[in-house]
Parts: C-alpha cells; structure tokens; sequence
C-alpha cells in the first residue's frame, strides 16, 4: 500500500508539472530533484569522501543542470566539459593520494549519468510540443516497466541478465516493448495527429529497450556498492535514481531523435 500510495502521488504531480507547461518552472523543479539524485549517487559510491569535497563533485554535476535553462545543446556539452575538468583539477591537486584513477571514474560518470544525462529531460521540455512530448515518454516509459513487470510475473522462466538482475525475464521484456507500444501509439493518435503511427511505435520500441538497460545500469551501481536501494525519500520506492534509472537513457536519445528531425 505504501508502494501504491508513493507511486500514485509521485505520478500525480509529474503530470500536474508536464500539464502547467512552463519551461522556467519545470526547470527549477526538475533540478531539484535530478541534484537529489546526483547527491544520492554520490553518496552511494563516494561514502569515504568528506562533506567538502562531496559538495565539490556535486557541484561539478550540477553544471549540465543549470545550463539546461538556456536550452542549447552546445552549452550543456559545454557545461560536461566543464564539469569534467574542474574534477580533473581536484582529483590530481587534492585527492591523488587516494586512489586517483578510481575517484576520477566515479565521479565524472555521475556528472555523466545523473547530470548531463538527466538535463536532456528538461531540454526535451524545451522542444516545440516538449509537455507532449514528455507525457509520450512518460507514458512509454511507465508501460513498459508495468508490462514487464506483469508479463514477468506471470509468464517470466527465462533470465534476460541474471548476473545483474537476477528478476528480469527475456519474457517480461517482450512484455514491456509491447505494452510500451501500445501507450505510444494512443498517445501518438490522440495528441500527436502529425506524427506518423508506425514511428511513434518504432520510437517506442527504441525507448523501452533503452530503459531496461538503464535500469540494468543502475542495477550495476547498486550490486558493486552493495546497497538495495539508492535513497529512501520515496517510501515503498527506494530513492530518485530508483525511480528515474530508466530516463537517464531514453531521455538523451529520444531528445537527440526529436531535435534532429526523426520522430
């Protein structure tokens, strides 16, 4: 019930934020939450790391974020690259007796994963029909986990990755990509007339794909930290990279298909 309860509130008031359709204010929400994020991958991999230099790499990360609100895609590449090299600097002035090579890895892929990759979701809003366009993600995104989930449940014998997630079925993921499908295709054909229907449903299939392997990806976070959940601010949930690990990779991709004129 608890799961139920988070669950139904949490998509409430992402849908209530895509309808107002207000870039500034989806900008700052977002943020918000993405640096919660971050700070719960940081915490999860950096857990020896003192407060400052926490701080630090959380800033580094943060930079994709905020460059977000300008809504150019040379300055978020801009930002990355910024981030990335003021770690460099910290890492080899104030950390290089500490294992150099492994803090520098850990740290630029969260600026990677949870930060420049996290931002595209706001440039999405950024786009021409980006609230539709979001809902269409969103919507993918959500059946496709609700699909992989029942399918699995019930049908699930043969294990899609079991040395990552021993839970995930070959059958379940079969699932997701249909039920993934059919949510974009209704949305497809009730919000978005122009878009071609066979497109949408191809889009979709990219995207469901692009999800399990985000989920798998956070699932490799996970299993090496040794942790089950990334945070508990979501009760029943586990924390915001629980709950977003499959966005991280379908938004930058269904961003990058959108700008270029594909879908």
């Amino acid at each position: 019930m608890k799961r139920i309860i988070t669950g139904t509130a949490a998509m409430g008031c992402w849908l209530l934020l895509i309808y107002l359709n207000s870039f500034h204010l989806f900008w700052l929400v977002f943020g918000f939450i993405a640096t919660i994020g971050l700070n719960e991958y940081f915490n999860m991999v950096l857990k020896d790391e003192g407060p400052g230099f926490h701080l630090l790499f959380l800033g580094c990360g943060i930079l994709p974020l905020l460059a977000s609100f300008f809504n150019r895609i040379d300055l978020l590449s801009a930002a990355l690259v910024t981030g990335f090299t003021i770690l460099c600097a910290i890492i080899i002035f104030f950390r290089a007796a500490a294992d150099p090579f492994k803090l520098l890895l850990f740290s630029s892929f969260g600026v990677l994963y949870c930060g420049y990759m996290a931002a595209h979701i706001i440039m999405i809003m950024g786009l021409e029909n980006g609230a539709v366009w979001l809902l269409f993600l969103s919507a993918v995104t959500v059946a496709s986990d609700t699909g992989a989930y029942f399918v699995g449940k019930s049908w699930g014998c043969h294990k899609l990755c079991p040395l990552i997630s021993p839970k995930k079925t070959i059958e379940g993921f079969i699932g997701g990509i249909i039920w993934g499908t059919g949510a974009a295709t209704l949305i497809a054909w009730w919000l978005l007339p122009s878009v071609n229907i066979y497109s949408a449903a191809l889009g979709a299939v990219i995207l469901t794909c692009l999800g399990v392997l985000g989920d798998l990806t956070e699932s490799i976070i996970k299993r090496a930290m040794k942790v089950k959940d990334s945070g508990s601010i979501l009760p029943g949930h586990g924390g915001i990279l629980d709950r977003s690990d499959s966005l991280l990779l379908t938004a930058p991709i269904f961003y990058y298909l959108l700008h270029t004129g594909v879908l």
